[in-house]
């Protein structure tokens, strides 16, 4: 419940939001704050001028660089929203990065082939996901073969996955962004295969991974419990202190592409912008992290890579 003169605004954009599939932990309680902030200080104010959001921003009681993100991100949400409906309102134009984690831990080559057939072998099924031994082997190898996001696997519809032409396209991910990719051949015809079977089992499905008649699709919970699950019975739970994820999938998928143009030669600057494109980065600066992904990681590629990491202040922001 809100209650100041921002509160039409933002349940319809939280709305919009959760339909579109986005998730965000965290915007409901900067929402309240802002929302009671707004209530004390600013109580006629219905559009997010600069002066409203910069006060608000800054007037949090923390040191966290994390905390200070969310707010700016925050109201990068509500200005966004309120311009889309035709509202004359501030959006910030700035972001703060900060390290969130270590760099991923990521699957050698071996690791990966444990891991594809342990979920070849070993997918329980419950009452509430009765055919996960059906979807997850398809799942996990469209999100490794085409560098997806894990939400942007589990909001796909029957009809964003062109099976004829082999693309995918994906709407409204991260940052508002919307993009067609196209897969491989092998993944095409897996998703063919599976898509004819799974047709069969659950007729009239809305979603293309959809788990059950009543249960419409994954998120991203779901999708991590069943990743660690493969993991144990693969043996590569925890390894050396260190856990994989389903989001190194996407990070391994970028890596291997990097390594893959370092070792052909390809024209760099136009590759690069490709895969930043491919992968529906905002900007080609989350692309250039892993030029130091991979030098880091594969030691062997640092000297050819070097001269393309030279200068290039690249941060880890990806996701």
């Amino acid at each position: 419940m809100y209650n100041s003169a921002f509160a039409s605004d933002i349940e319809n954009m939280l709305k919009q939001l959760h339909t579109s599939g986005l998730q965000m932990k965290y915007i409901d309680y900067f929402l309240h704050d802002f929302d009671d902030f707004c209530s004390e200080k600013y109580p006629e104010a219905d559009i997010l001028t600069m002066e409203l959001s910069e006060a608000w921003i800054h007037s949090m009681n923390s040191d966290s660089q994390c905390h200070y993100s969310r707010r700016v991100t925050t109201m990068k949400h509500l200005g966004q929203y309120q311009q889309s409906i035709g509202k004359k309102a501030y959006m910030p134009n700035y972001s703060i990065w900060y390290k969130t984690k270590e760099e991923p831990h990521l699957f050698t080559d071996e690791q990966l082939q444990k891991f594809f057939k342990s979920l070849d072998d070993s997918v329980k099924t419950t009452p509430v996901f009765p055919y996960n031994n059906l979807i997850l082997p398809c799942f996990f190898r469209l999100q490794y073969c085409c560098g997806m996001r894990s939400s942007e696997v589990c909001n796909l519809t029957v009809d964003d996955v062109d099976l004829i032409e082999g693309s995918v396209c994906i709407y409204r991910s991260k940052g508002y962004l919307d993009r067609k990719i196209f897969m491989s051949d092998d993944i095409r015809d897996l998703c063919w295969k599976f898509n004819n079977h799974y047709s069969k089992v659950l007729p009239g499905r809305k979603y293309f991974f959809q788990p059950s008649e009543s249960k419409y699709y994954f998120n991203s919970g779901n999708i991590v419990r069943f990743f660690d699950a493969v993991l144990k019975k693969a043996g590569l739970y925890d390894i050396n202190g260190k856990k994989f994820t389903p989001h190194g999938l996407r990070h391994l998928f970028a890596v291997q592409n990097i390594k893959k143009c370092a070792e052909s030669g390809e024209d760099f600057s136009n590759w690069i912008e490709y895969l930043c494109r491919y992968m529906g980065h905002k900007h080609i600066k989350y692309t250039l992290y892993y030029l130091h992904m991979t030098s880091q990681l594969l030691p062997i590629y640092k000297d050819k890579l070097y001269e393309l990491e030279k200068g290039i202040g690249v941060k880890y922001v990806e996701e």
